[in-house]
């Protein structure tokens, strides 16, 4: 018994590397003004994943918007997401280039949509995905207006080229956009279907008429699917795609070393990532970043709340008036 613990730590030790204390790590810090004084300004929960990775006894937290572009980047590891999203669309994908992530004005007062990673694909097919933290900030609304952004990029593109071409624009000639959304937190829609995590949407007719309507989605919660991992005797992945969705999703000791007993080739990706713990001041960029981010979108969830209070306000108000007026006819 003895033995196999030690081979565990032995284990642990050649992917995270050697254990730090948390007194080590802070006079690390301390050394450097700069990147402690980015340190304190982080949240106290982000300063304790800050500390965890640091110290060697946490993964790095994947779902924070700059650290998954970072693993991701579509420009320098390509072949990582066209891995990830052959497993997601069913079929072998290349990616040709990365688009910019900022789109044009729709119309002259219209805001401007800003994407996560969005690239093109060799089918000519556009890809957008998106790391969402906040479930309720990307309702099928937004998965909607950023489908529309899509075809409205793709059509502009495809016209320019054949324009330069000599030749005509046949709306024959555009192909289909996917946007695949990462849900840290889902919303309770999702909490109907608790053994499902892959959620693939497409329009459809109520007669079974099919035309391609280019549009595509695919919803991924990954609070669901860490529930559905941790409600295994084996917690560990069972194809490839869970193995990727582990990595992105959690940051345990344990999910970590699941995934590289199952899939090896996955341990040469998280020394990479454990390779920041020695990069503190990009580390201490990363989070610093995910806190702005994460600071815009809590406003963001908090104006929408409160704008659907005042919409239930308005609607009480609206009853109290009817029961008024009806009173007073009595009367």
């Amino acid at each position: 018994m003895k033995s196999k613990t030690l081979q565990i730590i032995s284990e642990k030790e050649r992917i995270f590397g050697l254990e730090k204390s948390r007194e080590q790590v802070m006079e690390e810090l301390k050394r450097e003004p700069q990147i402690y004084g980015g340190f304190q300004k982080l949240s106290l929960r982000l300063q304790k994943e800050f500390l965890d990775f640091c110290m060697g006894v946490r993964g790095l937290n994947i779902t924070y918007d700059p650290v998954f572009k970072k693993v991701f980047n579509p420009e320098y590891r390509p072949e990582r997401l066209e891995e990830f999203l052959s497993l997601c669309l069913g079929e072998k994908v290349k990616i040709i280039r990365a688009v910019p992530n900022e789109s044009e004005r729709l119309t002259a007062e219209g805001s401007l949509l800003v994407m996560d990673i969005l690239v093109q694909l060799e089918s000519g097919a556009f890809v957008n995905i998106e790391i969402q933290r906040v479930g309720y900030l990307f309702p099928g609304s937004r998965c909607a207006c950023y489908a529309s952004d899509l075809l409205m990029r793709q059509y502009c593109q495809v016209k320019e080229e054949k324009r330069r071409q000599g030749q005509k624009f046949s709306y024959h000639d555009m192909k289909d956009i996917y946007i695949i959304v990462l849900l840290q937190d889902s919303t309770p829609e999702f909490g109907k279907f608790p053994d499902e995590y892959l959620h693939y949407i497409k329009p459809k007719s109520n007669t079974g008429l099919r035309l391609n309507m280019l549009q595509n989605y695919l919803m991924i919660p990954l609070d669901i699917f860490r529930k559905i991992i941790q409600n295994r005797d084996n917690r560990k992945p069972e194809n490839k795609l869970e193995a990727w969705l582990m990595f992105i999703s959690s940051d345990s000791p344990e999910d970590i070393m699941s995934v590289i007993e199952v899939y090896p080739e996955f341990e040469k990706l998280y020394k990479e990532v454990f390779e920041f713990r020695y990069q503190k001041r990009e580390l201490i960029s990363m989070y610093s970043e995910a806190l702005s981010i994460m600071d815009a979108n809590m406003v963001e969830y908090m104006v929408e709340q409160q704008k659907k209070e005042l919409r239930e306000q308005e609607k009480e108000l609206q009853q109290i008036n009817k029961e008024i007026q009806k009173k007073n006819k009595e009367i």
